[in-house]
């Protein structure tokens, strides 16, 4: 008789993880595969397409490379709050009220004159938004220890029926044909271009971000405060230090950064503030906090993975007339192979035959 159990690993490895990583994203593409092969569409073809549309082109790469200025900050966002054990499944909020809180600002200095104070003022009151709109979650978390998942997850429903109530009501342009969607900005409310290529400086200002959250975790106090909190909060309590107030301003940091997520999207592509400007950004980044551990530098890495699957669905849907919920479909089935996976890094499938 084969007996198939579960033993636990005594020790398990970054290079173990790291593996099983890469296996279960290899399984959802095979998975990805198989629905697009029951929609009549030839996986291998779909994917080598996709693969030679995005890096033997230019539009590709700076399409890839656009979509990682979002998702590296809302990834580091989440990665931020998860090394407190704690989840910000609101990013996506932030990010909207971000977005928000920037509009305003151009909308009501754009045509002051000052137009060097306007793209400061602008990321200044979305990073501003997007703290204060996690620190309701923050406060009754800290306090009251009331599930950060639920209110984070539930403010993102009010951020984007704000935005709304602004977009149908006195922010529209009248010139838009009645659509939901403000009057361009100034040109001084555009973030800078890098040279000889259609990006914005943003993707810079994302990788300078992880760095920076990087060097305060592994190289300072504050980041020994963070572990301490996050790996034994019992241990926290009895070295003295405050739990509540480092909860607080985790997440508001965590926060500040998915609203300037907002910013730059809106400052660097959009220009002007519209429904949907986040294409479930904040969600995925939850998607790009799990296949990077949580650590800082593989947020860069599993970034570019998801926005090479955003982009290659963009092809999809253009080249094969795929819908976009195949693109929701295989976020959703990485996410589950990834958190599946994490059975593996635990513990080692064993096969035995006994008499």
């Amino acid at each position: 008789m084969i007996h198939i159990f579960f033993e636990k690993r005594l020790y398990s490895s970054g290079f173990i993880r790291i593996a099983i990583t890469i296996c279960a994203i290899i399984f959802a593409l095979l998975a990805g595969g198989v629905f697009l092969y029951t929609i009549g569409v030839n996986p291998f073809s779909a994917y080598s397409n996709v693969c030679s549309q995005i890096f033997t082109n230019k539009w590709g790469i700076e399409d890839l490379l656009l979509k990682m200025s979002p998702l590296m900050l809302t990834g580091i966002s989440v990665a931020l709050a998860a090394k407190m054990r704690l989840w910000n499944i609101g990013a996506d909020g932030q990010f909207y009220m971000g977005a928000c809180a920037a509009t305003w600002v151009a909308l009501t200095f754009g045509g002051s004159g000052n137009s060097l104070m306007l793209l400061p003022l602008m990321f200044l009151a979305g990073v501003t938004a997007g703290a204060l709109w996690i620190f309701i979650p923050a406060f009754f978390k800290a306090h009251f220890n009331v599930n950060d998942i639920i209110t984070t997850l539930l403010m993102n429903y009010i951020a984007i029926s704000l935005v709304d109530y602004f977009l149908f009501g006195s922010w529209r342009d009248p010139n838009s044909l009645n659509f939901p969607i403000t009057a361009l900005f100034p040109p001084a409310a555009a973030l800078p271009m890098i040279k000889n290529i259609n990006l914005h400086i943003g993707f810079l200002i994302g990788i300078f971000i992880i760095l920076l959250i990087y060097f305060f975790l592994e190289k300072s106090r504050f980041g020994i405060y963070v572990n301490i909190v996050g790996n034994n909060p019992n241990a926290a309590q009895y070295s003295g230090v405050n739990k509540k107030r480092l909860i607080i301003l985790i997440m508001m940091i965590s926060g500040a950064i998915a609203g300037l997520a907002g910013v730059i999207e809106l400052t660097g592509v959009h220009h002007r503030l519209q429904q949907n400007i986040s294409l479930g950004y904040g969600y995925t980044g939850i998607i790009v906090t799990w296949l990077s551990r949580a650590h800082p530098l593989g947020v860069i890495f599993n970034a570019f993975f998801m926005a090479f699957i955003f982009v290659g669905g963009e092809i999809m849907q253009m080249s094969a007339g795929i819908p976009v919920a195949m693109i929701y479909l295989f976020q959703g089935i990485i996410l589950f192979s990834v958190l599946g996976s994490d059975v593996f890094a635990e513990y080692k499938l064993k096969i035995k035959k006994t008499a």
